[in-house]
């Protein structure tokens, strides 16, 4: 028990760490590829706004004056910078960058003389000079093409793009990212890298608290079940003298109503005894105690219907079973003998009266299923959420007393098997699917 929740603690904090993590890394890294985006939007876009409006005034802002696309054209300010109201600061970040622009115009021709070129893509740089070259026809064949498509923005490689109308023309706007990719991939896997380690130094924390913290749960544990076994033992022997003592006031007087309800009693807490030392084995999950074997469970679950047939009748239920042939088992029989003995059981016990009790054994797949049903009162309120709590009783659960620790046992022998249980509580029944 306290393994399973030291385990649960540690899955818990570690997708929770991981979680965080992921949610940080992608936050920033997402943050700057958007900053990159936009940056290169907003330069392309001012770029396009200044060529559209000088172009009408014949003065190109790139080269200082003239005609849009000459080059050396002094004019304006002193050192070659544009007159008027002209921002180059603005402009000098671009003018570093390897970017061309390309009008179109209403035809969808290009107009060179509202077109800008500085640098390349594809196929221009020269690592022997660490510099671009121009080559103005794979420029205008790429802004041909994505011109063609209509695409309002987007990237092609390295190369990300806009599309933007003027009163001019059309304007496709191409800047090449490469460098500023290369520094976000770079951020990208040292963020990745210092977060690996990281969380793995985490997952070292938090495995070494988990032995802290429960430390002293389990301890506590290890006592409590110390005492349910030796209790248990305990209670065995003047349970065992009470009811030898009855046997013998039996024998020398008549049996009647109290002799009868002693014996009940001590029946009951024998029986409870037993479960709850077979409940504290079952939880430390420990096969030693309980070693599979390969077994006829046809044979098994027949004998278990036949020992429970003549109360059901007795009781006026009306009982169906349904135990597919030459069905084997591996897994321990004492422990699947003792789930069928809780579940018919359990149907006795809550069986509204003269209902129906049924039990399936069969194939499903490659798996085993064992389906038990009975039927309910129209008013039982019955929670199938908390049935395999230890002492849950329904409220209406006052026709015979139990433990409440029986389908909680039921329980633990499922999980020992690596089965599955599916309650349905539905049209009057109450139906227990297991499947192994």
């Amino acid at each position: 028990m306290i393994k399973k929740l030291r385990l649960r603690f540690i899955l818990v904090a570690l997708i929770s760490v991981l979680f965080v993590l992921s949610a940080t890394i992608f936050s920033i890294n997402l943050y700057n590829y958007s900053k990159i985006n936009n940056e290169s939007q907003k330069s392309l876009r001012k770029a396009v706004d200044q060529i559209a409006r000088y172009s009408e005034m014949s003065i190109d802002p790139f080269n200082g004056g003239g005609n849009p696309g000459e080059e050396g054209h002094g004019g304006g300010q002193p050192g070659g910078q544009p007159g008027g109201d002209w921002n180059w600061g603005d402009m000098d970040s671009l003018y570093r960058e390897h970017y061309f622009i390309v009008c179109f115009d209403e035809e969808g021709n290009i107009d060179e003389t509202r077109s800008r070129y500085n640098g390349i893509y594809a196929g221009s740089y020269d690592p022997s000079t660490g510099t671009y070259t121009n080559n103005q026809e794979e420029n205008k064949q790429l802004a041909t093409k994505i011109y063609t498509s209509k695409s309002k923005s987007g990237a092609t490689g390295n190369l990300w793009y806009i599309r933007e109308e003027r009163k001019s023309g059309t304007y496709m706007a191409f800047i090449d990212v490469t460098d500023k990719l290369n520094n976000f991939n770079n951020f990208l896997i040292s963020s990745i890298a210092v977060s690996a380690i990281s969380y793995t130094v985490l997952a070292g924390l938090i495995i070494l608290a988990s032995f802290i913290v429960f430390r002293t749960s389990e301890e506590s544990y290890r006592k409590q079940k110390a005492f349910i076994t030796n209790a248990s033992h305990e209670l065995k022997t003047p349970l065992t003298i009470i009811s030898t003592d009855l046997d013998i006031i039996e024998m020398d007087n008549v049996s009647n109503e109290w002799t009868s309800s002693i014996r009940d009693q001590v029946s009951r807490l024998t029986t409870m005894t037993n479960q709850l030392v077979t409940l504290s084995k079952l939880e430390e999950n420990n096969f030693k105690n309980y070693p599979f074997e390969d077994f006829d469970l046809t044979k098994l679950s027949n004998e278990c219907v036949e020992a429970f047939l003549p109360t059901y009748e007795k009781n006026g239920f009306k009982f169906n079973a349904s135990i597919k042939e030459s069905l084997n088992m591996h897994a321990n029989k004492y422990l699947i003998n003792e789930l069928f003995y809780i579940f018919l059981d359990n149907a006795l016990k809550y069986t509204k009266e003269n209902g129906q009790i049924s039990l399936e054994v069969k194939n499903a797949k490659k798996n085993i299923e064992i389906i038990f049903s009975n039927d309910i009162k129209d008013d039982d309120k019955i929670d199938p959420k908390q049935l395999f709590e230890r002492f849950y009783r329904s409220p209406n659960s006052n026709k015979k007393e139990g433990s409440g620790i029986g389908l909680s046992i039921a329980k633990e022998i499922i999980d020992l098997h690596k089965g599955k249980i599916e309650t349905v509580v539905k049209e009057g029944k109450i139906i227990f699917v297991l499947t192994f």
